[in-house]
């Protein structure tokens, strides 16, 4: 009998004791800008980001790190020495049960070699923050909303690991209007699609990409972005309208705000809850085995655990709770 089963019997057994309260943490990075115009556009939009995770995401001082290209009072400059000694910190702290969401604002460049995000003085590739981010336990949302920012989506990708993207390919290389959308999105009431309350992370970006489409059809422009949402570890992605792709699983299940202390007093809610927490756990196993399984045999596990998944879901918010991922 594995642990987490043993854990839901004994959860039927004993009072529910209330659960420690998963640590969040947002670092959002304002860079380099290159001129007034985007100095001013970019600077609204990190205010904006800000304001909206403080207010409707209730993270404080201690839980909201800002970086900025002419930091203000309780900021930081957005360099490249800031940026590793704020993740190494976050790595000392962070646990595998906490969640880290990033977000990069500006601009980027990439060429055949790399990618960067532009910084402060000298830049960061994607093997940077690759080397940056290593060391953090903790499940990663990571949204950088700059220009030629795809090859951020398989250089950063892992377990447990949400990486969103401005472009869909290196060779968007125009100014993008992703991060303004996507913080849009985290203040729309019409992006919580499925009307639970809570806004996750496959929501938010689903609902940034229509707002980037419209935005250029309303200009008759050609779209020089494709926002792209990468989350199964084979660093490939999917675009929100795509119909194909194994991408948007644990972006469904992940969520900024806090889980409510209350969603653990009912056992039987509990019970649905740490099943939910085992078919994630056999989901990710399922993508690790997946080089060494026939096809066939993999779509019809995937698709199983699909089935029970979102059956669980259903019965967890039937008894008015939320996911806890």
């Amino acid at each position: 009998m594995t642990r987490a089963i043993l854990g839901v019997f004994v959860c039927v057994l004993l009072p529910v004791a209330a659960a420690a309260q998963p640590a969040r943490h947002a670092v959002i990075i304002q860079g380099a800008s290159g001129e007034p115009m985007f100095a001013e556009q970019h600077r609204g939009w990190l205010d904006a980001m800000a304001a909206t995770l403080r207010a409707r995401f209730t993270l404080g001082p201690a839980e909201l790190t800002v970086m900025a290209e002419q930091a203000r009072e309780g900021e930081q400059r957005a360099t490249a020495e800031n940026v590793r000694a704020t993740f190494t910190k976050l790595a000392a702290s962070l646990q595998s049960t906490d969640l880290l969401f990033v977000m990069l604002i500006g601009h980027g460049t990439a060429d055949a070699a790399s990618a960067k995000f532009n910084l402060v003085g000298p830049d960061l590739s994607v093997e940077d923050w690759k080397a940056v981010l290593a060391p953090v336990k903790a499940r990663l949302v990571f949204v950088n909303s700059s220009s030629a920012s795809f090859p951020f989506a398989a250089g950063l990708t892992g377990d447990r690991r949400i990486i969103i993207t401005s472009t869909s390919t290196a060779a968007q290389r125009y100014s993008t209007m992703f991060a303004d959308a996507f913080v849009q999105a985290l203040n729309a009431s019409a992006a919580d699609l499925d009307k639970d309350g809570r806004l996750s992370m496959w929501e938010a970006f689903f609902y940034a990409s229509r707002i980037v489409k419209q935005y250029y059809e309303q200009k008759g422009l050609l779209a020089t972005e494709r926002p792209l949402l990468e989350d199964n570890g084979d660093g490939k992605g999917r675009e929100a309208m795509s119909a194909t792709g194994e991408d948007g699983t644990l972006s469904t299940m992940t969520y900024l705000d806090a889980v409510t202390g209350a969603r653990a007093a009912d056992p039987a809610l509990q019970m649905l809850l740490q099943k939910q927490e085992l078919l994630t756990d056999q989901v990710d196993e399922l993508k690790r085995k997946k080089a060494a399984m026939p096809a066939a045999e993999y779509d019809a596990a995937w698709e199983k655990l699909m089935i029970e998944l979102a059956t669980v879901g259903a019965q967890i918010r039937a008894k008015g709770g939320d996911q806890a991922f």
